[in-house]
């Protein structure tokens, strides 16, 4: 059978590079005709160092600090810690000046943002209750660069009470600081701004600064500069991460989840990393090692599972779970409570309704935020909103669609791999039918790129997958794939995949709805497919990892290919960003910076250009689609 299929590879090779040396032009029905340089160059235009490649990087040893290390997830990287609390990058004022200073948006007026900030320090211990601040009022000045006159605005000041149902962490019940948080209505486009913040007695101080980025009708739009960045955390590699970033100076940054990894850490101690509640305090040290980059742009941040924060306290998600709150039910507490999401103008740290969101970027990027942490499917509140916002996309005014939601589809790396199918089964076609144009996710802690692609294959019309999971923190990065041998044990990493002691095989045949940690399966609809198998699509030949095939008479079917599938473009398991810089309508320069590298080269280099040859596959849309090979 193996021989068969080798033999059957080695044909197919043999033929296909006959073709090429014959200069052929194959038919797109052919699914191996987009591989042929000349063929992808009729239907699309690309250029950069990573064009029509597909490129692997290996773990570097010096990462994680050992050659051993990078074939083994259990060894932690050398160095990367989180700052201790109370060191210089960490360390919060407690006189009631602000800190913490963070900017959201754009609104989805694309005008309005967000600046929100911390007064004191948090109280922790066993007797601490909730203090009332719903009376309480914060206020923000603001006035455009070259003029004299301030503009005030009046806010809102929140906190919110951490208390643990569980009697051994009634000594960590943590009260937060003061979180005020003021809406900037209506600012100009491609201004200028300065901005102070009201202290602890309601003086303005300080003057911080940020540009509004172009709005709708601004007459210079492009280039337009986003950053992307995820699973960042607080540590050496994450401020490296966040000056990196700040060098290559974007105009606002999609943060694709994981903000502080404060749940690795207990409740009762910020340096003891059991997991036994959260360490809210160290949600505190997040935003003053990330205030330098995230009071100067706006970020657009997204709920991700280190947001869940469940350990300890109240908290149930299953299939009907529609709403959240305060002391009955409140995952995402911290979260949503420190970084309302764009349009919020009251109820500031309602966890419901800062889950999932749209916006405008630029005027030009309509940015579409779910979570996959919630229940998405057909009949829920997200999925009924999500589908009214797919059909409101207006291609002539934002030509651009992007989503974001933490977990990644399509990635190729060991941990987490195709943990996303039961999502994938409700809304891939929709990306598709609505074209959107990226795809960004984290989770994964390493980089990886595809090619426009649709159910496991090369497609033209389908949206291009980012994994930008590789921020920094403190778990490490990500260090193997699932194609690569593990010298440890000479087979694939592939044939150790399995969940509650089952593999691929046994998981489809006796628990289809099963495969995927419990905080992803627990939102689940009942019956929803988690384990899918595809016909060989490597690069290397097509082989199939013979373990984690289906069932003997049945197609030629794999849960992991023998190397780089097709549709995968790029893949690094290191830490870095990207940054997108948009050309115009139709181009895109996108481009991964490896922290190891710095930002004199970036790693991964592609100009992406989207063209007409899609048509629209839903009435009324003016689709376009992402090109690339």
């Amino acid at each position: 059978m193996a021989q068969s299929r080798l033999a059957l590879a080695l044909s197919a090779l043999v033929l296909a590079a006959a073709v090429v040396n014959a200069e052929v032009q194959l038919h797109t029905a052919d699914d191996d005709a987009w591989l042929l340089p000349n063929f992808r160059r009729n239907m699309i235009a690309e250029a950069g160092g990573a064009a029509y490649k597909h490129e692997t990087v290996h773990c570097d040893p010096a990462a994680v600090g050992s050659v051993a290390g990078c074939y083994d997830q259990g060894i932690p990287a050398v160095g990367n810690v989180d700052f201790k609390f109370g060191s210089p990058q960490v360390a919060y004022p407690t006189d009631g000046t602000p800190w913490g200073v963070h900017l959201t948006g754009p609104y989805p007026d694309g005008r309005t943002y967000l600046v929100s900030w911390f007064v004191g320090g948090p109280t922790i211990g066993a007797t601490v209750t909730r203090t009332d601040l719903s009376g309480m009022k914060t206020y923000a000045a603001v006035r455009k660069a070259g003029a004299k006159g301030w503009v005030k605005h009046s806010g809102s000041v929140i906190n919110y009470l951490r208390a643990y149902s569980d009697p051994s962490l009634v000594n960590g019940t943590y009260l937060s600081p003061q979180i005020h948080h003021v809406v900037l209505p209506r600012l100009d486009p491609n201004t200028f701004y300065y901005y102070q913040l009201a202290d602890m007695s309601g003086k303005l101080v300080g003057e911080y600064r940020f540009k509004t980025l172009p709005g709708p009708g601004s007459k210079t739009v492009y280039p337009l500069r986003v950053g992307l960045i995820a699973d960042i955390g607080q540590t050496v590699n994450s401020s490296d991460t966040r000056d990196h970033l700040m060098a290559n100076k974007p105009q606002v940054v999609i943060m694709v989840g994981d903000n502080t990894y404060a749940d690795n850490y207990g409740a009762l101690d910020t340096e003891v990393r059991n997991s036994k509640g959260t360490n809210q305090q160290r949600w505190d040290t997040y935003q003053q090692l990330w205030q330098p980059l995230y009071s100067t742009v706006p970020i657009l941040n997204c709920a991700a599972n280190h947001e869940l924060e469940t350990s300890g306290i109240p908290a149930v998600i299953n299939y009907t779970t529609t709403s959240f709150s305060f002391p009955t039910n409140f995952p995402f507490q911290s979260y949503s409570a420190r970084f309302p999401v764009p349009g919020t103008t009251s109820n500031f740290g309602d966890i419901t309704q800062n889950l999932y969101y749209s916006t405008v970027i630029g005027g030009k990027v309509k940015l579409i935020t779910m979570n996959n942490y919630v229940p998405f499917h057909k009949g829920t509140p997200q999925y009924e909103w999500a589908m009214k916002e797919f059909a409101s996309v207006d291609r002539k005014m934002t030509p651009w669609l992007f989503v974001q939601f933490h977990a990644p589809p399509y990635h190729t790396y060991y941990t987490h791999y195709k943990e996303m199918d039961c999502f994938l089964s409700v809304w891939e076609d929709v990306f598709y039918e609505y074209g959107v144009d990226l795809v960004l996710n984290g989770h994964v802690h390493a980089y990886e790129r595809t090619h426009p692609m649709y159910k496991y294959k090369p497609d033209t019309c389908g949206p291009i997958y980012i994994t930008i999971g590789d921020g920094g923190n403190v778990e490490g990065p990500y260090r193997n794939f699932v194609d690569e041998i593990n010298p440890n044990t000479n087979k694939t990493y592939c044939e150790a995949l399995n969940y509650g002691g089952l593999g691929p095989v046994a998981m489809a045949a006796s628990k289809p709805s099963g495969w995927g940690p419990g905080y992803q399966t627990q939102a689940h609809a009942p019956g929803c497919p988690t384990v899918t198998f595809q016909p060989a699509t490597s690069v290397d030949n097509g082989l199939l990892v013979l373990s984690n095939m289906t069932a003997a008479g049945q197609p030629a079917m794999g849960f992991c290919q023998n190397s780089q599938p097709t549709w995968s473009a790029y893949r690094d398991p290191s830490f870095g960003h990207a940054i997108l810089d948009l050309m115009s309508d139709t181009s895109a320069h996108f481009r991964w910076f490896k922290n190891l590298e710095g930002n004199a080269v970036a790693m991964d280099d592609v100009v992406l250009e989207r063209l007409d040859s899609c048509a629209s596959r839903m009435a009324g849309m003016m689709g376009r689609r992402m090109m690339s090979a």
